[in-house]
């Protein structure tokens, strides 16, 4: 019994520790933490971008989500904490319509943020068509079924990051780019 107790607490253990390598959700610490580095993700033009943020898994060969939110970050800026070291990340954008996620590498460096600047651009137009049906009487007073198909343009986005070199840290709000 003390046996199954010790291997539930070692595996318990165990992914603590893996937790503890990705990163953390939209923080924004009084001063960098120990063995810890930042990604600051922001959008230029500034705008209400919703984020989505993988990074990329060497041992899967896939990505996996350290951020997501269906609302805008405060001061425009998404700020991730990452161990040192080197990540390949993508950001997508629930609220746009994007053709292909923006990735990018990063060197995460000690107690210093690396800021990923992200800019769209219009890449093409869609039309997007709905189709609606309802059932009622008609003009000629039988009971009849309407259809109603309209369209609408729909403007689709390039995305493209692009990091900046690493500098000091600082809280979000007296960062440069911050709106």
């Amino acid at each position: 019994m003390k046996n199954h107790t010790t291997q539930a607490f070692l595996v318990f253990a165990l992914s603590g520790l893996l937790v503890s390598s990705c990163a953390t959700q939209n923080g924004n610490p009084a001063h960098a933490q120990p063995n810890k580095g930042y990604v600051d993700f922001y959008a230029d033009p500034a705008g209400d971008v919703w984020w989505e943020v993988d990074r990329f898994d060497d041992q899967t060969q896939t990505f996996t989500s350290v951020y997501s939110e269906f609302k805008p970050v405060p001061n425009g800026i998404l700020r991730l904490e990452f161990a040192p070291g080197h990540y390949r990340l993508q950001a997508t954008f629930p609220n746009r319509t994007v053709l292909d996620p923006a990735e990018t590498e990063v060197e995460v460096k000690d107690g210093m943020i690396t800021p990923v600047r992200v800019t769209f651009s219009a890449a093409e137009t869609t039309i997007v068509k709905r189709k609606t049906t309802s059932v009622g009487g008609t003009a000629y007073g039988r009971y009849g079924r309407r259809t109603k198909i309209e369209g609408s343009e729909h403007q689709n986005y390039q995305a493209v990051a692009s990091p900046e070199p690493p500098q000091a840290y600082r809280l979000k709000e007296q960062m440069p780019y911050a709106r």
